[in-house]
């Protein structure tokens, strides 16, 4: 089950990106743009561009792994890692969802001591439609923030 500190960062405004790897180990990621914990507390949906998904589906519909990494600006982080269950095109909703997810994104940066000049049109201008909602099924979570709890695994 994933731990209620994590469902609160997930539904944002944590900064998130997902991380795969293909068959010879080479890396993808994306940056996430909003995400959503289902009912059962063990499955995650992510919302990632399109124009930045083709790599991502591919190492995923090849080997299933996925890493989901998310922070705040003030350093408190998470890794989540598990197996894929299925992908889609972003709908109505989920971008209503990705819509309050990057207002709140803004408001953090800003609260976090970024520039308006940077962070306004940085998180604004983050091209997000068409998007795919991924969705996967938690199997370890990992405390990434710096200290020295930092890589373990989370019980």
């Amino acid at each position: 089950m994933i731990p209620d500190r994590v469902v609160e960062l997930l539904h944002g405004p944590a900064f998130m990106q997902v991380g795969t790897r293909d068959a010879h180990l080479r890396p993808a990621h994306a940056w996430v743009i909003g995400a959503v914990v289902h009912a059962d507390r063990q499955t995650v949906t992510f919302f990632v561009p399109e124009s930045r998904s083709a790599r991502v589906l591919s190492d995923l519909q090849d080997n299933g792994r996925v890493a989901l990494g998310l922070g705040l600006a003030s350093h408190e982080a998470y890794q989540l890692k598990g197996t894929y269950v299925s992908s889609r095109p972003t709908g109505a909703e989920d971008i209503a969802l990705q819509e309050t997810y990057r207002t709140e994104w803004l408001a953090a940066a800003l609260q976090a001591g970024y520039p308006d000049e940077i962070a306004r049109p940085l998180i604004r201008g983050f091209a997000y439609r068409p998007g795919v909602a991924v969705t996967f099924r938690v199997k370890e979570i990992f405390l990434q923030t710096p200290g020295p709890g930092a890589g373990n695994k989370m019980a």
